[in-house]
């Protein structure tokens, strides 16, 4: 993880912002540390200050895009109104809005984390926004439990339950996809596994069907695959 440092900030998100960049002009596997602080114009020990390798960037350019992501969801969180589920799908509506508004930002290196090398760096930062949802849902659930938009026994139990479909159900999805040989296949698969997700946590919830439905763009899913593709080593192309 990235460390604490008493240098200014601005030094360390210079470099995130030139990394960034750099991921999304020739991949974060292609571009090297000294590229980097060549570009960002400071001295290589200056990357070593603020971060231990680039495994570490690589947390590092992961957590300041979900932390922007938790920032837009919390900021919504306080703006909402109405029942609790009607809450819940303004949530989820608005996480979808931001996520496409950025994709590009997420498709530089996100994919990375689905490389075997990078499985326990996955399942940590997983976790830890799992965490960081459930401040958010509780209370959403515990208000549709309270005003009966939910049928829900037990808002923490089932806080805990609709994670583990989002989170875990969503890391198994991406998995079952990137096995997939052609364009069609990939996005058939993320299609009916979003639908199938969305549909558990609708039941969970006890909401009626199509509650919390997002419609996706299937050309939006076609063009995360070269990126995936790419970050995992794999040809850009497996269509038949």
């Amino acid at each position: 993880m990235a460390r604490v440092s008493k240098a200014p900030e601005e030094r360390r998100e210079q470099l995130l912002d030139v990394a960034a960049g750099l991921c999304a002009s020739v991949g974060f596997d292609a571009f090297s540390i000294d590229q980097l602080t060549r570009e960002a114009s400071v001295a290589k020990g200056t990357f070593y200050y603020y971060f231990d390798s680039k495994d570490d960037l690589l947390a590092a350019l992961v957590e300041r895009f979900v932390d922007a992501l938790f920032a837009e969801l919390e900021a919504t969180a306080g703006r909402l109104e109405g029942t609790g589920i009607v809450r819940f799908r303004t949530l989820m509506l608005g996480a979808t809005a931001w996520k496409t508004g950025h994709v590009d930002d997420a498709l530089g290196f996100v994919p990375l984390l689905y490389k075997r090398e990078n499985l326990a760096l996955r399942y940590h930062l997983f976790d830890e926004w799992a965490g960081r949802m459930r401040e958010i849902f509780l209370p959403l659930i515990e208000l549709g439990t309270a005003d009966g938009s939910l049928a829900v026994d037990d808002p923490e139990a089932t806080t805990d339950l609709v994670l583990s479909i989002w989170v875990e159900g969503a890391s198994r999805m991406y998995d079952r996809a990137l096995v997939t040989t052609t364009e069609d296949a990939w996005v058939s698969t993320l299609l009916r596994g979003i639908d199938a997700l969305t549909t558990a946590v609708e039941r969970v919830l006890g909401a009626a069907p199509g509650s919390f439905r997002v419609p996706m763009d299937p050309a939006l899913l076609r063009a995360g695959r070269v990126p995936f593709l790419a970050a995992l080593g794999g040809p850009s192309d497996h269509r038949t």
